[in-house]
């Protein structure tokens, strides 16, 4: 817990008075927040696996010297989620859970390894429960990866349940907590938490913590250092540039721009009366992954020359084919900029 102050402005004298009695919790985790919404009724077999996901703000003390940059911080955004679901479900919701893992950061080219981690010794709840939880965790590695195939952290586990952790490197070899999916059968027992079963009884769900993108913070850092700053064309904060050549070239200029935001492409101009080099060396510093240089020949026949990130440089591109390019890079996220119109 904390103190806050709020401060108010007396409306006589004019000076600042503070209140301080008011007090505010940091939240460490959102599993409440799902625990609670799940039991505002009752559920019937039927529904499960029933799932409940949410971004939020959380927070960590972390130790001093221990923050760094984007990679760890006090404050940082989750892609949490909460499934509630019957034990013979397990095995099948993990498998997919490590499916969409693998969809999305193979979607950015990053590869990562799978970890499982066991009993801490503060753990919470009966051994028997642990035992039964790790067995399950190790039987759906040994049937994705391979028996063995896979790295055991003994006694890193969450206090309420082992988990397996996916773990990716950045581009100087640095090992990254990313991803994390967490077994638990301590806090439906805990909060009692029950659902109807086929047999009309009540029984117990089980509650699975997942994350993906693990802290969006963290995952935007290794981006931004595994691509240098050079993003796919799709991932660019912007796609392309437009450099008219001189000011009376702004008037087609404007036109390209129009059509570019129309058809969903990030994009922005530089109508300066800066020279064309200037221009272009700005648009570069930025890793613009497509600058276009437009003149009198182009505005005439209607083309764009198109300088592409590396230095390669294309004259004559038609205007509509290199929107529609740029369309299809945009809906198929390719990894790497196509530079062949």
């Amino acid at each position: 817990m904390f103190l806050v102050t709020n401060a108010c402005t007396d409306e006589e004298s004019g000076e600042e008075k503070i209140e301080t009695d008011i007090k505010y919790a940091i939240k460490p985790m959102n599993c409440p927040n799902a625990i609670n919404v799940y039991k505002n009724t009752m559920h019937s077999y039927k529904e499960l696996p029933l799932r409940y996901s949410e971004t939020q703000v959380i927070h960590r003390r972390e130790k001093s010297g221990e923050l760094n940059g984007l990679f760890r911080v006090q404050m940082f955004h989750q892609d949490d989620d909460h499934t509630f679901l019957m034990e013979d479900q397990i095995e099948q919701e993990i498998s997919d859970i490590m499916d969409i893992a693998e969809k999305i950061y193979g979607t950015f080219g990053l590869t990562y390894v799978a970890e499982l981690s066991t009993r801490p010794d503060d753990f919470m709840g009966a051994p028997e429960l642990w035992d039964e939880a790790e067995a399950s965790l190790k039987r759906i590695l040994d049937k994705k990866y391979g028996e063995g195939q896979y790295e055991i952290n003994e006694g890193d586990g969450a206090f309420y349940g082992p988990k397996i952790d996916l773990k990716m490197k950045d581009c100087i070899g640095r090992e990254w907590q990313m991803g994390t999916i967490q077994l638990d059968f301590q806090l439906p027992l805990n909060f009692d938490l029950r659902y109807i079963a086929a047999d009309g009884t009540q029984k117990r769900p089980v509650m699975i913590h997942r994350a993906i993108f693990g802290s969006f913070e963290r995952f935007i850092g290794i981006l931004i250092e595994n691509f240098k700053g050079a993003f796919p064309f799709w991932a660019s904060p912007y796609q392309v540039g437009i450099v008219p050549i001189r000011t009376e070239h702004n008037a087609y200029a404007k036109e390209v721009e129009t059509l570019l935001r129309k058809a969903g492409i990030r994009v922005e101009a530089d109508y300066s009366d800066e020279n064309m080099k200037t221009k272009i060396k700005g648009f570069k510093k930025y890793k613009d992954p497509y600058i276009l240089v437009l003149g009198d020949k182009e505005a005439e026949n209607r083309t764009v020359s198109v300088n592409v990130r590396g230095n390669k440089q294309m004259n004559g591109i038609a205007l509509q084919d290199f929107i529609d390019l740029c369309v299809k890079m945009n809906r198929e996220r390719t990894l790497e900029v196509i530079d062949t119109l």
